[in-house]
């Protein structure tokens, strides 16, 4: 039975997942884990922690090298935060202007988000790192309220250099 007929012929659960990835070549766990970071990027409802966790669990059972894991979990990760950002660069002058937002969203309202991003945004965006609830809005209100594209990289690449490896090695030791 090939990945794909396990997929399509049984749910996905836990199980399934793991036979797939233990069943298949070393391959489809790294492009499983990087489209999973990079769905989490579009607002997929799967936090990171969870695919670099299973990358480091791979690398445990020795499905994957803990050499190719490491700087793919840090690319992809900030390959999906990039993603936000642009997306939030791009539509988020669009956000204030949506029926039930216009009330919350007011010309004063983000004008002090502006203000706050551009004097904390890099405290900011160390600390949300680590905060799975509100980091996907952080990163499309960062490009939103266009905090400057360059520090945004700058900053989230640096601590996703933490992020991400800490999560895979983690994954791998227990």
């Amino acid at each position: 039975m090939t990945s794909v007929s396990i997929i399509a012929a049984a749910p996905v659960t836990v199980a399934t997942l793991e036979s797939l990835l233990l069943e298949s070549s070393h391959v489809t766990g790294y492009i499983l884990i990087a489209l999973l970071l990079l769905s989490s990027g579009v607002g997929a409802p799967v936090p990171e922690d969870i695919p670099l966790l299973i990358g480091g669990w791979l690398c445990a059972l020795e499905q994957a090298s803990l050499a190719v894991m490491l700087p793919l979990a840090w690319i992809f990760v900030l390959a999906g935060d990039c993603v936000l950002y642009l997306l939030g660069r791009w539509y988020g002058h669009h956000v204030p202007r949506l029926p039930g937002l216009r009330r919350v969203l007011t010309p004063s309202r983000i004008e002090r988000t502006e203000r706050f991003f551009q004097q904390h945004g890099g405290k900011m965006l160390f600390v949300v790192r680590f905060l799975a609830a509100v980091r996907a809005s952080t990163w499309f209100v960062a490009g939103a309220v266009r905090f400057p594209f360059w520090k945004f990289v700058a900053y989230d690449g640096a601590v996703a250099l933490i992020f991400a490896p800490g999560l895979v090695l983690l994954g791998w030791k227990i």
